[in-house]
């Protein structure tokens, strides 16, 4: 199979980091300072629901199919 090299969309990671991101703007109280943004991060990757995980490696043929549609361009996936 041609693999486009370093296609965001089919890198899963990139799709969690932006979730982690999400999820941490979201919080209602901001970082008071940058120490502890790491704990933040921690507790934010260990409350990451394992459907989230499943639905993201569900969609892999539907990302392959897109990257491949677009010869390795970007993608809405």
């Amino acid at each position: 199979m041609s693999w486009p090299p370093n296609s965001p969309d089919l890198n899963l990671m990139e799709h969690i980091w932006d979730v982690m991101e999400r999820q941490l703007r979201a919080q209602t109280l901001p970082c008071p300072n940058i120490s502890t943004l790491p704990d933040r991060r921690l507790d934010i990757w260990y409350n990451l629901s394992p459907v989230m995980y499943q639905k993201l490696v569900a969609s892999m043929p539907k990302r392959v199919a897109a990257v491949l549609k677009a010869k390795g361009g970007a993608t809405r996936c």
